[in-house]
C-alpha cells in the first residue's frame, strides 16, 4: 500500500520539516529574542513545565536574553511593567481576550483580581491602575 511505503512516509515528514521552517521563519515573532530552540518548538518549555520549573526556567531567559523573550513559537514573556500595561489594561488595543477569560465575569462584567482588590477591566482602563515593580 502507498500509504505504509517508506518513501512516501519520508516525504511527508520531509514536507512537513520544510512547512514548521517557513513558518519559523516567517513569523513576526522570529525577531524577538531567544533560544533558537523556541523558534521551531515547545518540548523544552513544555519539559521545564513537567519538571515544574518553568518560572525558573523563563527567569534564566529574561536574565540572558532581556525584558522580551521568545519562549516558543507563538509565545513571548515580557518582564516591562509598561508591557503589562499594554496587554491588559488598554481598552480595544488589539489584543482581545480569548472567551477564557469569560470564566472570571462577575455579575456580567469581567473582573481582574488583583492581591488586595477587585477591579474591573474597565476600570482598570479608566483610572490607569498597574501594578508597580518596585
Amino acid at each position: 500500500m502507498l500509504i505504509f511505503s517508506p518513501v512516501f512516509l519520508a516525504g511527508i515528514f520531509c514536507l512537513n520539516v520544510v512547512v514548521l521552517i517557513i513558518r519559523s521563519i516567517w513569523s513576526p515573532l522570529a525577531k524577538a529574542p531567544g533560544p533558537w530552540t523556541s523558534l521551531f518548538t515547545t518540548w523544552v518549555l513544555k519539559w521545564h513545565e513537567l519538571r515544574a520549573n518553568r518560572r525558573v526556567y523563563i527567569h534564566g531567559l529574561h536574565l540572558q536574553y532581556g525584558p522580551v523573550v521568545r519562549i516558543a513559537p507563538n509565545e513571548v514573556s515580557f518582564t516591562s511593567p509598561e508591557a503589562v500595561k499594554e496587554v491588559y489594561c488598554s481598552g480595544g488595543s488589539g489584543y482581545d481576550k480569548t472567551e477564557f477569560y469569560d470564566l472570571f465575569k462577575v455579575y456580567g462584567r469581567r473582573c481582574v483580581k488583583g492581591f488586595l482588590f477587585i477591579m474591573t477591566e474597565t476600570d482598570m482602563v479608566e483610572k490607569n491602575n498597574v501594578y508597580q515593580v518596585a
